[in-house]
């Protein structure tokens, strides 16, 4: 397994693995090819990006996300973490953050935080590479 920077002609790639793995279970959502390759451009495009993936002749997953100055030096908000099915549980997701954790050490970055939903497999899985739920803070959300 390779495991490399994220390019621009890897967008298509990586929105079509993202809207089969957020439109099947546990998730349920109905991504299409377009709207994910909207939201992972958005990302690609901002200040700060950082994004990895790991091939295995296909994409098989990608973590990336961006650098926000903070008081004590910056902080990497992880803004979106995909396997494919048919590699979950095999490390690649392990191996995905592994990698980031060293590109962001030579950075001198050293938070990374995000949000997940509590009751789905991906809670249990930052749980396992060292993440930890913040007692101070909460994430807060309004639909309007």
């Amino acid at each position: 397994m390779l495991v490399r920077e994220i390019k621009n002609e890897d967008l298509e790639s990586c929105a079509a693995l993202y809207s089969r793995v957020f439109s099947g279970a546990p998730w349920s959502e109905k991504w299409s090819k377009e709207k994910a390759h909207e939201r992972i451009s958005h990302f690609f495009n901002s200040k700060g990006f950082v994004g990895l993936l790991s091939e295995n002749k296909n994409i098989t997953g990608f973590v990336l996300g961006n650098t926000e100055p903070f008081v004590d030096g910056s902080w990497f908000y992880l803004r979106e973490m995909c396997v494919d099915a048919n590699y979950q549980g095999q490390g690649v997701g392990s191996t995905l953050l592994n990698e980031l954790k060293e590109k962001l050490v030579i950075r001198a970055i050293r938070n990374i935080y995000l949000a997940t939903e509590r009751e789905i497999p991906a809670a249990s899985f930052y749980e396992k590479n060292g993440f930890s739920q913040e007692n101070k803070m909460v994430f807060y959300y309004k639909k309007l």
